[in-house]
């Protein structure tokens, strides 16, 4: 018997009780990859990891974009993974 995917609400609450960094698309095509900070109904609060094309974006000025409310609507489910400490490796969640 394999264990059932967790629902994205699911799955993004306990990466955000543990610190996990996670990782998925947005439908709108960016690349998320940082931490969740909290959820809020039906939207996440997204604090982006530091990204040195951000920085050559902003002349070295910011390191990463303002944390960022995100309906979870807008993630591509499928897409969802988090950064297991122990092994090292990034875990599909969904």
């Amino acid at each position: 018997m394999t264990a059932q995917p967790l629902a994205l609400r699911d799955a993004l609450e306990q990466c955000a009780d543990a610190a996990d960094k996670v990782g998925f698309t947005l439908l709108d095509g960016r690349e998320f990859l940082g931490w969740v900070a909290d959820l809020d109904g039906e939207r996440a609060l997204l604090m982006w990891a530091s990204s040195p094309m951000h920085a050559m974006s902003t002349n070295g000025a910011e390191w990463n974009p303002d944390d960022e409310w995100v309906p979870l609507s807008a993630i591509d489910a499928g897409t969802v993974a988090r950064r297991d400490k122990a092994s090292r490796r990034w875990v599909p969640l969904c």
